[in-house]
């Protein structure tokens, strides 16, 4: 008798724990899926319990947090939770439920396979919620943390990739920048059916600069002719230098884009108000040339398109570099 009467009090105990754990507890009729409330604490009075599994979804969909509701939606599908179920003790899902107060707080929803104790035919489900807030809260607080710390990693790795590829004096690309762009370049066109715009420019007369007024007036204008590239250059193109006063810029661009007509004239704008604010005792000027062509089929690399618009750079050159002239 003392041993009976232990087992049942042993038994309340486990059932007064378990709804202790649980805010909620169902049993749902494996046949109908009619709902029975086994326990409801106050946190959940709001939610209506009556009639069928699918009546009680419906009415906590409307509980849910509007983020949570599409997961929540397959989750209680009854097709797929009676098929999970020939296969699993038990399915899970996570979700913010509003709760008597009006706030949203994290839960968690189990469906399981009820006991033979739950149920007379052993058949039936439980259906259960329980408060994971704190926990959720300080997981999700925890995975801010990481992603910040990896985006942190990330920038700096791509700071420092992107350092690695640029000349330090202009801020152009270095020859490893144009290999790697190169390639990315010829991708997005292929894929994007974009045209190649490629442009030669070279500073006029660098060597009678450095020659009679110091290399310092020689590396100004070099800045000078790199800053206005970045400026004229379309949007998207990677400038590159590609030799002391030698620079290419590259892009792929929509084949009805007006920028690369434009860009010389910018280029030239650009450098006649630099000029017109210094009083140097010369003239920094520069030469270009470009194509805008169509990628071709199994091109790898610019070189043909880079070697006729070197020639249309000369072209200029050859007119209005009064240095190389004289």
């Amino acid at each position: 008798m003392h041993a009976e009467n232990d087992k049942k009090h042993n038994g309340a105990l486990i059932g007064n724990a378990i709804r202790s754990i649980f805010q909620m507890i169902l049993l749902v009729d494996a046949e109908t899926l009619q709902v029975d409330v086994v326990d409801q604490n106050p946190e959940l009075e709001h939610l209506t319990v009556t009639g069928s599994l699918e009546d009680f979804c419906r009415d906590l969909y409307v509980n849910l947090h509007p983020v949570d509701r599409e997961g929540f939606t397959r989750f209680t599908d009854p097709g797929r939770l009676s098929e999970e179920l020939r296969k699993r003790v038990f399915l899970s899902h996570e979700c913010r439920i509003r709760r008597a107060n009006g706030h949203y707080y994290w839960s968690e929803i189990l469906f399981c396979h009820a006991t033979e104790e739950d149920s007379v035919s052993g058949q039936d489900y439980l259906f259960l919620i329980r408060d994971i807030h704190d926990r959720k809260m300080q997981e999700l607080q925890e995975e801010a943390e990481q992603q910040a710390f990896l985006k942190e990693t990330l920038d700096r790795f791509n700071n420092l990739f992107e350092e690695n590829m640029k000349d330090e004096q202009t801020g152009c690309y270095n020859r490893k920048g144009m290999r790697y762009y190169t390639a990315r370049i010829l991708e997005e066109a292929r894929k994007e059916q974009k045209h190649l715009f490629v442009c030669v420019a070279d500073l006029n007369g660098l060597k009678h600069l450095n020659d009679t007024y110091g290399h310092a007036a020689g590396d100004e204008a070099i800045a000078a002719v790199s800053a206005e590239l970045l400026k004229a250059a379309p949007q998207g193109s990677r400038i590159v230098r590609t030799g002391g006063d030698e620079f290419m810029i590259m892009s792929a661009l929509s084949p009805d884009c007006e920028e690369p007509e434009q860009m010389g004239e910018k280029l030239d704008r650009g450098l006649a108000a630099y000029n017109a604010a210094r009083s140097n005792p010369y003239t920094v000027g520069a030469s270009y040339g470009w194509v805008f062509l169509p990628v071709k089929e199994g091109m790898t690399d610019l070189d043909e398109y880079i070697d006729m618009a070197d020639a249309r750079m000369y072209e200029m050159r050859a007119k209005r570099d009064e240095y190389r002239r004289s």
